[in-house]
């Protein structure tokens, strides 16, 4: 099973468009040691030849663009794509924008929970995704799905979706007290396998429960929330109001972080994606950087790619 990683930033990207914190200006100043970012999305394949991609980003385009393996085969029709489904984990807009740049009738499967089709379907500027072309699945909770293209083919990958601590996205709150956001099943996390190897991704959690552990451990990679290193970060950078935890993302660092949650978890490979640009282990050089790496983590990048 291959694995690119085609974005690994938070909402926003990196550097932000709007932000001058010090990641984000050494970043925009070229600094090889701050690398840019795009919005978080995985492309997986288990022939190296169809692809599937784990949610679709504002900066799909881009991504695309960057991933020679996503793009139409020279010797191919004039139309064409090796990419023949996309998953989606939420209704957040850095996960679902994108299906908006695959609207050149393409046929591609659509993969989405309850949530999140309800919300493709109540709002009319998806209607641009023509059913002659998309074919919109179910992605049941707890259900082994064997995902398939459009035309029904096997793609060789089974895809597992599981509620996790999450809440709605910001577009849908009608509150600023998180108990009242929280949705048991406005966020999922991905279990996908090819029969031999096993990897997770979950970009979006608000706390490592003991049913999340006991599902991972022990498994052959993990792809997680490195949204904020700590809880009050973005306050304290002068960036925003929120707390990670109103946001809906765990803090990677702390007693009740994630670095602390799955330090005795027998993970095969861990790595730190959708991080935010405020987050210091966007910065090579950082001691928060080197905490991560010390404890056995990779932090994600544009272009990184994984063979299971």
């Amino acid at each position: 099973m291959r694995v690119r990683v085609l974005g690994a930033a938070a909402g926003g990207g990196f550097p932000q468009w709007n932000c001058n914190c010090a990641g984000c200006s050494r970043a925009r100043a070229g600094d090889p040691a701050v690398k840019p970012r795009t919005q978080a999305s995985l492309a997986v394949s288990a022939d190296g030849a169809r692809w599937v991609l784990l949610n679709a980003s504002p900066d799909l385009p881009a991504q695309i663009a960057a991933s020679p393996a996503l793009q139409p085969p020279g010797d191919g029709p004039a139309r064409g794509s090796p990419i023949k489904a996309v998953v989606i984990s939420s209704g957040d807009v850095d996960c679902i924008a994108g299906l908006l740049s695959l609207r050149e009738a393409q046929k591609f499967s659509l993969y989405a929970d309850g949530f999140v089709q309800r919300i493709l379907f109540e709002n009319r500027i998806f209607r641009v995704l023509d059913r002659k072309f998309v074919k919109f699945s179910a992605l049941p909770a707890e259900a082994d799905v064997q995902l398939r293209d459009a035309d029904g083919e096997l793609l060789g990958l089974t895809i597992t979706a599981f509620h996790v601590p999450g809440k709605v996205p910001l577009y849908e709150e009608t509150s600023n007290d998180i108990a009242q956001l929280r949705a048991a099943d406005a966020v999922v996390g991905l279990r996908l396998s090819d029969g031999r190897k096993t990897m997770f991704y979950i970009p979006a959690c608000g706390a490592v429960t003991h049913s999340v552990r006991a599902r991972l451990a022990p498994q052959d990679a993990l792809f997680f929330d490195g949204t904020l290193w700590q809880d009050d970060e973005m306050i304290l950078a002068g960036t925003g109001t929120k707390t990670g935890a109103r946001m809906g993302h765990i803090s990677v660092s702390g007693p009740h972080g994630s670095l602390a949650a799955f330090a005795d978890m027998p993970l095969a490979k861990k790595i730190f994606i959708h991080i935010n640009n405020t987050n210091p282990i966007l910065r090579n050089d950082s001691e928060e950087a080197a905490i991560v790496r010390r404890a056995g983590w990779g932090i994600a990048h544009d272009g990184m790619e994984i063979e299971l």
